[in-house]
Order: structure tokens, then sequence, then C-alpha cells
């Protein structure tokens, strides 16, 4: 943003402020200057002049010969444009003066001296270009300074104001900072609008929803007279970046940088009725723009119309149909304020970023509208004459903008390590015009609507006394730090030692966002499953497909490895650990719970010179499950029970359960849904609680050194029902084969000829050993023959012949 210091000046009880020294102190309290520009130094030696006379130039049929008068002498100046008379006032460039590129000498021009030159505003760089020279007003002082005359003998800041801060992105705003740092007493204008609004019923504002426009403002201005901007007012602009148009776009923008509200002039004869309604565009809508560009909108986009069309895009551009235009008389002039993140996202999608956008996203101050208004009509009034009745119309769904927050100074010294007097604390709130009472060792402090967005905590209003205090003068303390040996978490730890685990198994470890679009959670039928549907939507999202905080990590693994797959990546193995969001009856904040997410698809092994290739396989996810558990339970009791998800194949799905408790899903995906998102390949899925897993870890495990004694191994095969599980014979056989049996392994199963249709022969093999003594091949044939014996009471079972 840039600003000027004269206009500054204008709101501060004095003239005298260095330049350099303003720029510091506004760099060194938080509001950047990134370039200082000493614009009046480009105009030395350009004066007010006046044309006396001039005649045809005797050697060229296009240039004329002219007596132009700058004070104390005449000069001879020969000028190439057409559009001056006798009498006018021009801007001179004196001999020595550098005009661009040129330093004007006294020279012949086809035989006759010129001794100076009339200025365009181009040759000025006032404009891009100009049809002549620069005609100036008739009481402009003769022989003075153009650019002190102008108003252009001044200095250009250039503002890097950060986005919590509104209020200064304005004049007023940038002088307040100034008078709490200098101590020079800030001057604002005052008006009495309390018995001005609403006069008639000339005009009415309906607003269709107050999240989105919570107060429109407007005043009508009848037979307005033509007049042109004055140089002042132009130059004003023109120094802060923005082109004068006329007088009333000119005043809207000059308010614009004064106040910080952004405002809208409609000639209001070529509105179809009295009547502007604040409402969202309909489907497909469209509405051509003052850049005489026609825009497509969405559902998204807030509009100004009237009862039959769209006028305006709000907050962002007014409307070609009805912009102000040479044969306008009658203005309505809009002071609104809008839905910062509403107006942020229609100038995203419509690619159409001004200065008024910029605004309204930093979530500008509504009580600022009407004291918008009033000025307008104030400096309207002091160049036009213009008078006629100051009725302001008002539609405003107010609500508190004050915040009460309590200020102690035992806690600004805590934070800054400072001793600041209470009485400073006080003066330096007071400077900010943020109100304040001392109430014995605090202070109540009541934050003003302007800082309503940035003034929230304590802390916020420690760092404004910081900032206005000086960081300079805050003496440097030493650092007080603690003794104690920062270390993890007992669940950090885990978390860490997961991710290596994983890592050692050759899967790669994935970071995505939590918001997932409303597409990704339907096509996986989230929305069908009581554990996953409730989801937290975005208000405001960048875009569609960020639109839903994620309730299970599946979805944008899911997306990674689809992505994988479209750049011919076929073979992954990836794992996610963070966080899914569900939503809480009864709160606003959502369940947060961290969760691992683990993905295999394609290759487990690619095909080599000793082995043939492998596709990942149910049994690839539950021996990774398996190795997580195993690492960090003392007696890991892993078990899967059948259930059924919409996202896993019917037959191929279950809950994870790890010593009874459900701390997770795994299962193949639902060959329907890759179909459906263009996935050719299987794909397994897993998905724990660490939240869970991390709470029911009990103890550390110990590890024994490995016997020095024989181990005695046996060999197993029965026969079992089909539908015996070998997760319940291994159970088993470990309870019958006491402390002595070591490992328990099923290395085949076999159906054929053999075994009975209906039946199916597995083979363990089983190790014992003994802690502290060789075994006896006796009792371990003991041991084996309960084990038979349990085995056929338990489940029919029989050895196999």
């Amino acid at each position: 943003m840039k600003v000027t210091l004269n206009w500054i000046k204008e709101f501060l009880d004095t003239d005298d402020l260095d330049a350099s020294e303003v720029a510091e102190l506004l760099t060194m309290s938080g509001t950047e200057v990134e370039k200082i520009e000493y614009f009046g130094s480009k105009f030395e030696n350009i004066v007010i002049g006046e044309i006396i006379s001039f005649s045809q130039h005797p050697n060229a049929d296009k240039l004329s010969l002219c007596r132009v008068s700058v004070g104390k002498e005449e000069l001879s100046i020969v000028c190439g444009a057409k559009n001056f008379k006798q009498n006018d006032k021009v801007a001179v460039a004196l001999i020595g003066a550098k005009v661009g590129p040129i330093t004007i000498k006294r020279s012949k021009i086809r035989g006759e001296y010129s001794e100076g030159m009339m200025c365009s505003e181009a040759e000025l760089g006032l404009s891009s270009e100009s049809d002549g020279i620069m005609i100036l007003d008739d009481a402009y002082p003769l022989g003075e300074s153009y650019a002190k005359t102008c108003g252009l003998d001044d200095v250009v800041y250039e503002l890097e104001i950060t986005p919590n801060r509104p209020d200064c992105l304005s004049i007023i705003g940038i002088a307040r900072e100034i008078s709490a740092l200098t101590g020079h007493k800030l001057t604002i204008p005052e008006f009495d609008t309390d018995d001005k609004i609403n006069l008639d019923s000339d005009l009415e504002i309906q607003i269709k929803d107050y999240m989105l426009c919570p107060r429109y403002s407007a005043k009508i201005f009848k037979n307005i007279p033509s007049i042109q901007s004055p140089e002042w007012l132009k130059n004003r602009l023109i120094l802060c970046g923005i082109r004068p148009i006329d007088l009333i776009v000119d005043l809207t923008n000059y308010i614009m940088v004064e106040t910080g509200q952004p405002m809208h002039a409609f000639d209001i004869d070529l509105l179809h009725s009295p009547k502007i309604i604040v409402r969202k565009a309909d489907p497909g809508e469209e509405i051509r723009t003052i850049d005489d560009t026609i825009r497509k909108l969405d559902h998204d986009a807030l509009l100004i119309a009237d009862e039959k069309k769209a006028v305006a895009l709000a907050g962002i551009m007014g409307g070609k149909e009805t912009e102000i235009n040479p044969d306008t008389k009658n203005v309505l002039l809009e002071s609104a304020n809008f839905s910062g993140p509403t107006i942020m996202l229609t100038s995203k999608k419509t690619g159409l970023r001004t200065e008024a956008s910029n605004r309204f996203e930093k979530k500008i101050d509504p009580e600022l509208t009407i004291f918008a208004l009033e000025r307008f009509y104030q400096l309207f009034e002091n160049i036009t004459g213009y008078s006629n009745s100051p009725g302001v119309y008002d539609n405003y769904n107010k609500t508190s903008r004050e915040r009460e927050i309590e200020l102690r100074p035992d806690r600004i010294r805590q934070v800054l390590g400072q001793d600041i007097s209470i009485k400073k604390i006080s003066g330096i709130l007071n400077s900010l015009e943020i109100k304040n009472s001392i109430n014995k060792n605090k202070i109540d402090v009541i934050v003003p609507s302007f800082r309503f967005e940035d003034l929230e905590r304590e802390v916020d209003l420690i760092e404004e006394i910081a900032r206005i205090f000086g960081y300079n003068n805050i003496n440097s303390q030493p650092t007080i730090l603690s003794k104690t040996r920062g270390k993890y978490s007992k669940a950090q730890s885990t978390i860490k030692s997961i991710r290596q685990l994983l890592a050692d198994t050759s899967s790669n470890e994935v970071i995505n966002y939590s918001f997932i679009s409303m597409e990704d959670f339907s096509s996986l039928g989230l929305d069908k499953e009581k554990d996953f549907k409730d989801y937290i939507e975005i208000i405001n999202p960048i875009n569609e497909d960020f639109k839903i905080m994620r309730t299970m990590l599946l979805p944008s693994l899911i997306n990674t490895a689809k992505n994988n797959i479209s750049r011919n990546t076929k073979d992954i193995s990836i794992f996610e650990i963070s966080k899914v969001f569900i939503k809480k009856n009864g709160s606003e904040l959502p369940e947060e719970i961290l969760k691992l997410g683990i993905l295999l698809t394609g290759k487990a092994v690619t095909k080599g010179w000793n082995e043939d290739e492998r596709e990942f396989d149910f049994f690839d996810l539950k021996g990774m499950l398996e190795s997580v558990v195993f690492k960090f339970y003392i007696d890991p009791k892993m078990d899967i029970s059948n259930k059924e998800y919409v996202f896993f194949h019917p037959k191929i799905s279950g809950d994870l359960l790890i010593g009874g408790k459900h701390m997770g899903i795994l299962g193949k995906i639902n060959p329907t849904i890759l179909e459906n998102i263009e996935i050719d390949q299987d794909i397994f899925y897993a998905e724990i609680d660490l939240d869970l897993f991390n709470a029911n870890m009990k103890g550390l495990k110990e590890y024994k050194p490995i016997s020095a004694f024989p181990s005695i191994e046996i060999d197993l095969a029965i026969v079992v029902d089909e539908k015996i599980k070998n997760k319940d014979i291994i159970e088993i056989i470990r309870k019958t084969g006491t402390d002595i049996l070591r490992h328990i392994s099923l290395f085949d199963i076999y159906r054929g000829k053999q075994v009975e249709q209906g039946k199916k022969s597995l083979a363990y093999s089983l190790s014992f050993r003994g802690e502290n003594r060789t075994l006896k091949d006796r009792e371990v044939e003991i041991i084996t023959n309960r084990i038979i014996e349990n085995l056929g009471k338990n489940f029919n079972a029989s050895l196999r012949a």
C-alpha cells in the first residue's frame, strides 16, 4: 500500500515530521516500509507559468512560438501542442530541469531559441499518455513551484501491511500509528449522523444474508454539478498508484485510501428501481463488470442487485451498466461491509483482485461505513459547493464489537522482561485509541471495533505495548533454562519406532492434507458407515477438493496410490500417521484421533533370477500389523474378527482386535469401488487407532538370554473341518504346551484326495526348549499327546495318516 507523508500530516497536530525517521519508526513497530520515494525531487525547476502570447513558428507549420511568463521573467518557448490559449496557466520546466530522461537546455529549434518546456502530464510521469500540454487552474500563483502548488512536493511510502491489521490499510490508520509512536495528537473529523439516518423512503436496502453483508449504508446525491477533480486530488491519487477518472470515482478512491472503507458509486437513473438487494448469485448468473468483461458466477458470489439484475460484484468491482459516466446527474453512493472470506473466494474464482477486495478480505470495521459517507459528502461539498439533503440510508445487523480484556502489569513484566509503569501502559493504550481504566494493580481494557479482529487476548495487548514502547528500548535478559533434559514421551517414542519399523519393511511414509472432497468421501461409501460418516465441513474451503475434514486416512492414501499408478508406479507400499476428525454431538470442536494407515497394492516381489514375482495379498498386510503389535505388546493377542465395511470386499474385511479390544480395521478394497475410481489392481488397507494402541500398552518388553540347552522340534499334522480357524487351534496348542513350548508355526495347508471333502490338513512345527535343563523326549511326547487329545476334544481333530 502507498501513502504520502503530507496526507498523513493532515491528521496530526504537526508539520514537523522527518520522512526517514517516520519510516524507521513504522518499520520497528511492525509496519514495514519497503520503499521511500521523495517524489517532489522529480519536479525541481518546474514552475507555474502563464502563456502571454503565441504565434506561428516562422520556419515550421506544426510548431508555435510562445511568450511565457514565469513571474520574474518571460521566456521564449517553442511548443508542438495545440490545446492551449492565451493566459492559460501551464507547468514550465526551466533550464536545468529534468523531464524524464531529458535535461532542459537553451536550444535552437528550426532557427528560434527555446528557453524551457511547457509540460504534459505524460512527460511529468502523471499519466501514461496525454493529448497536449497540461492546462492548470487559473488560481495557481505565477512563478511558484509546480510540485508544491499541486501537492506533489511529497514523500511516498510503500508499506507492507500484515493481514491482521486491516485498520492500517488507510491514511488514518497509519496516522494513528505515528501518533502513538511520536506523541503527536491525532485529529480525525467527527460527524453527527444519528439524526440523519433513513430520513425518507427514496431507497430500500434489502440484505438476504447478514453473515455475508452485516451492513449496507448509502447516500443519494441529486443533480450533481459537472466538475473535474482538482489537481491536488488527482495528484494524491497518482502518488498512491491510483489513476484519476472523474470527480465522483476519484473521491470514492480518495476516501478508500484515507479511511480504509471501499465505496462504489452507481448512476441511480440506470437502476430499474430504488431498491438495493444484497444476495448470492443465481446458478449460471453473469455480470458485465466495469472493465467490460462478462464474468460467469457460481452460487458463492455475492452480488449487489436491483429488482431485475445484478449491478455490482460485491466488494470487488461495479457493473458496466450502472457505472458513472459523463451524463450522470444522480448518484447512489454505496458504503458497505462484506464477509472477508466470501470476497476472497469470489476474487480468486473470478481472477479479479482490486484495492477494494484486498481490504474486505482482511475484515474491515463495519463501523466505518457511515463515517466514510459523511467524509465523502464533506469533501464533495468543499470542492463543488454542492448542498443537498444529508440523509443516510443504513441497514445494519449490529452486533457487539467491543471486547473486555484484563491486562496485568506483572504479566507484561513476565513476557517482556521489562518493568513498564502502569501509567505508561495506560498512556500507550490511549495513544492507540484503546479505552482503558486503571483498577488497582491491573488495567481494564475495552478493545475498539477497529481492532476487534486482532486484539483477542491479553498477550495481544502485551504485543501492542512492546511495539509502541519500542523493541529497542526493552533490555535483553538472560534466558532461564530448565535443567531437565528434554525427551520423547512414551507415545512419541512409540510413533517414532512405528515409523522406523514400517520404513524398514520398505514401506514409504506419505503426508497428506487433512482435507478431502465430498466426491472422495462419498465414492468410498463413508457416508454409509456410522463410524466414519460424521464429518466436519470447512466453512470457507480453498476449493472443492478441500471441503471437509477427513474421518479416516483411506481417501487420502487411495488418492496417493491413484496418482502414482497413473504415472506408471504400480507397486506401492505406503503408510501415513496423522489425525482424523470426527464430529462430536454438542461440541463445536471435532474429536481428533491419531491414526496409522497402511496401503499395499501391486507386486510385493518382482521377478528375479532366484524367485518369482508375487502380488501383495491380505497376509502381507496382516504380517505388517503383527510386526507392529508384537514389537510393543508384552503378551500380544492379536485377532481379526469378521465385519463387513462398504469400502472393503465382503469376504475380506474385518476388525483388528488387540487383547480383545477393537483398535482398527483391515481388508481388501471393494472391487466395485476400485472400478468406479478407475483403479484396475487390488488394494489392501489397514487403519489402527494409535491413541488406543498407546493407551493399552502395559510395561516394557523384557528380553532374556537364549537358553543354552538344545530344543526338540516336532511336526504335527491334523485334519479338521474347513470352518475351524488357525488362530483357535494355535490358542489350544499354546495353552496345552506349557512354558516349554517356545514356538509354533503353520507351515502347510493341504486339501486334496487324501483328505475327505469339507476338511483340511494343517501342519504345525512345534519347538520345545527348557530354560535351565535339557528336555527329555518322554516329557515332550506326553505334552504332544495332550495337545492331540485337546485338539480332538475341541475341534474333533485327528492326526493325518
